[in-house]
């Protein structure tokens, strides 16, 4: 129980953390660097939450297929090899990523992570392959090269 409270104690605190920072001023006189504009502090933010994000979902995908998360990022690359010979950055007017049509990652929230599965870490991609397939990893040597 008080491992599940740590973790629970973490899961909600790193997040906090990452939105809040200290407002320390210099002393008068002293050299300081730029201070980021307000925008890029909100941008670096959402990036570090979307990641957070992932990693958990990640995580959550490996324990309902009983694997850890090395091993479900071992059965995708698979899949990867299969559809794109491995090239998860792959961008095309039709498919991305590891295969997934552009239509489906926009439908299946991919959008989150990036405009288009090859520009989304390969993470980002099993994470959105998880929700496409409901849970389970495709047939590596069934490829379907028009994409999924």
């Amino acid at each position: 129980m008080q491992r599940v409270m740590f973790a629970l104690l973490v899961a909600l605190a790193i997040p906090l953390a990452l939105l809040t920072s200290p407002a320390l001023n210099a002393p008068a006189g002293a050299a300081t660097k730029p201070r980021p504009k307000p925008a890029a502090q909100v941008r670096r933010h959402v990036v570090s939450l979307i990641a957070l994000d992932e990693i958990h979902a990640l995580v959550a995908d490996a324990h309902s297929r009983g694997v850890g998360v090395v091993g479900l990022r071992a059965e995708w690359q698979r899949v990867a090899v299969c559809e794109v010979a491995g090239d998860w950055s792959m961008v095309g007017p039709n498919y991305s990523g590891i295969g997934f049509q552009n239509g489906t990652w926009n439908e299946y929230g991919g959008t989150r992570y990036a405009p288009l599965a090859g520009r989304a870490s390969e993470d980002a991609q099993i994470v959105v392959g998880m929700r496409v397939t409901r849970g389970w990893v495709p047939d590596q040597y069934g490829c379907d090269p028009g994409g999924w």
